[in-house]
């Protein structure tokens, strides 16, 4: 995994500079290398070793903070591995076709053109839910909720939330008349 650790802090620098300071003229060649590269992260992530290799690290004895280790990395295994390389390569190319360009279409309001390339993202993005979802025999919103909350759910999304409404707006309320109270010292120097 430190491989694949070297290979996604290349493409975070990569992004970076797509995002900052790449020409304009750039986006097409860089946009396909960063497609190729998400592609072998992707191949790496999912090597079919991988799976052995965690079965065998879950029999041995582990400090905590191993286990952890080991669970984590597991994790991205299964996430990756639900995702075919085809869907990984073609989200690379819209997600960079489309931040590229919105720079462009957002200082021309051109919003037709920002909604077909956000379409495609749109898409895609809801194939990997697809995806996901059939692989975790969830709904699509739960499987992309596993991504960044494990456990969480829709369902459980909406009790909380239903809580957080009962007491929020009074809260609010309450903070802006105690600010509305109080005297905003300015900094000086």
């Amino acid at each position: 995994f430190e491989k694949i650790s070297h290979y996604n802090h290349l493409n975070a620098i990569c992004s970076w500079d797509q995002a900052a300071v790449m020409p304009q003229g750039g986006n097409q060649a860089r946009g396909a290398a960063m497609a190729e590269l998400s592609v072998l992260i992707h191949q790496c992530t999912t090597a079919a070793q991988l799976g052995d290799w965690f079965a065998g690290a879950e029999q041995e004895q582990l400090t905590q903070q191993e286990q952890l280790s080991v669970a984590a990395m597991k994790r991205c295994w299964q996430q990756a591995s639900q995702l075919p390389e085809d869907l990984v390569k073609a989200q690379s190319i819209a997600t960079s076709t489309c931040e590229h360009a919105w720079r462009e279409q957002r200082k021309n309001n051109d919003w037709a053109a920002f909604k077909s390339n956000l379409e495609q993202v749109v898409k895609l993005a809801r194939e990997e839910a697809s995806v996901r979802a059939t692989g975790l025999l969830l709904s699509r919103y739960d499987a992309l909720l596993e991504l960044y909350e494990p456990g969480m759910t829709a369902q459980k999304l909406d009790a909380l939330f239903t809580d957080v409404k009962t007491w929020l707006p009074e809260f609010i309320q309450r903070a802006h008349e105690i600010q509305s109270r109080k005297k905003v010292v300015t900094p000086q120097g």
